[in-house]
């Protein structure tokens, strides 16, 4: 069963709900439709009231009334079991010795490209008193007769056109979109389905579709009475607006979703549409094309599925557009983000170790060398003497150290320099007068 994508549809949520009285009054001299509280309109929770109002009323050039304001309430089931369709309460609009050009107007949430249908049920009471003309209104106040030929006390239905007596003509009723989800029921985007004569028992109006061409739509409920009967009233239940056909939807999808170059790359695409004369292009990065191959795949109960397979032979972005009806339809496209394989480093650790690099000043000696081995560096600790600050600072090392004897000798700052080429490097300077004091420096350092 469809869903119905209306909110109170039905007319069963409390009035307390929200507790509106505001209501769209549509000016008949052309100006703007504004909003306004009215105390005896009851707004149904999720609805706006809508109502024409004015000069002039084109049928009827000798009414100096024009169209006027209805009332609204709620119609219990248990005040008249006839005047609900379902549940516990319709929605009743209503003139007294006056007409109307009104009804309800809701908002609603869809997907563009949807096709929607609209249709609600109702009927009308349409009686009348004349104390000057009592024969031609024998059943004055009588809830069960509305006026007209066949009318009466019958269940009544006619598609407008179809009738061609007045009082049977007063009441007809309307249901209609504005795909484009504009709130003037006047407006030249309303969608209006044809119009019904309803009397006496609630029947069908005639239901409407439209295509959705924006992600809000707005459905209109509309009754117009004619004639300034005593009672003119209008009764609404069950409305429902529900998709006929989605908007077509068509997704591609990308596994692995980051590939690098020259990775297996599936494209798989889904839809809620079952497409036919389906292809896939893939064009690389210079704009040339890059081959394809299709997989064969089960197809899905409803829409369709397909999958393709190509391999991008270098970084960048890749186009993909999946077509159908034999190319000469583009459903979905995608770019696709393809990494270049990272270079190849050489030297990196087989595995991480701690290093410490005893770093030799430019002109040391075989005896600064000696002093090195004496305080046990080599011994004790397999540190590594070399004389060379590149050779000391390079290498992929969590734990890296430089010790520098006698940094001043190199002239520059030593310290900047590995700060700056080997950032990673713990820096230990120490300065030793003579190579006995150098020894004895070393052994004191951990």
């Amino acid at each position: 069963m469809a869903t119905n994508l209306l909110k109170n549809g039905r007319f069963e949520a409390d009035w307390g709900d929200e507790s509106s009285h505001q209501c769209l009054i549509v000016p008949t001299d052309g100006s703007a439709p504004f909003e306004v509280v009215r105390g005896n309109i009851f707004t149904p929770p999720k609805w706006l009231t809508w109502f024409r109002h004015g000069m002039p009323v084109e049928h009827d050039p000798s009414n100096g009334n024009g169209w006027a304001q209805p009332e609204v309430r709620d119609a219990w089931v248990t005040g008249d079991p006839r005047r609900v369709r379902e549940g516990l309460k319709a929605i009743l609009l209503f003139t007294f010795f006056r007409i109307h050009d009104g009804g309800f107007l809701q908002q609603v949430q869809v997907q563009p490209g949807d096709r929607l249908r609209f249709q609600a049920w109702a009927h009308a009471w349409s009686n009348h008193k004349d104390t000057n003309n009592p024969q031609d209104f024998p059943h004055p106040d009588d809830s069960r007769w509305s006026e007209g030929q066949g009318v009466g006390y019958n269940h009544f239905f006619a598609p407008e056109g179809q009738v061609t007596d007045s009082a049977a003509k007063n009441f007809t009723f309307y249901v209609g979109i504005d795909p484009t989800g504009g709130t003037n029921p006047f407006a030249s985007t309303v969608v209006w389905g044809k119009g019904a004569h309803i009397y006496n028992a609630y029947r069908h109006v005639p239901s409407v579709e439209a295509v959705a061409v924006s992600g809000t739509v707005t459905v209109f409920l509309r009754s117009k009475a004619l004639w300034p009967f005593k009672h003119c009233d209008a009764y609404w239940d069950d409305a429902v607006l529900e998709v006929v056909t989605p908007a077509t939807q068509t997704t591609i999808t990308f596994e692995p979703a980051q590939p690098q170059e020259d990775e297996r790359v599936e494209v798989s695409v889904a839809s809620n549409h079952a497409h036919t004369g389906v292809g896939l292009t893939v064009k690389g990065p210079g704009g040339g094309g890059v081959p394809v191959t299709e997989i064969a795949m089960t197809q899905p109960a409803e829409g369709g599925a397909w999958k393709w397979a190509f391999a991008p032979d270098a970084g960048g972005d890749y186009h993909v557009a999946f077509t159908a009806g034999g190319g000469a339809e583009t459903p979905a496209e995608a770019t696709l983000v393809v990494t270049s394989k990272p270079a190849e480093v050489w030297g990196l650790p087989r595995a991480q170790y701690a290093r410490t690099y005893v770093l030799m000043p430019p002109g040391a000696g075989r005896a600064w060398v000696e002093a090195v081995l004496d305080s046990g560096a080599w011994d004790d600790r397999r540190w590594t003497i070399g004389g060379s600050a590149d050779d000391a600072g390079i290498g992929a090392l969590d734990d890296k150290r430089v010790i520098a004897v006698n940094p001043a000798a190199w002239g520059d700052d030593l310290a900047a320099f590995f700060a700056r080429y080997y950032p990673r490097t713990r820096y230990v300077a120490v300065v030793a007068t003579t190579p006995a004091e150098l020894a004895q420096k070393l052994r004191a350092i951990a």
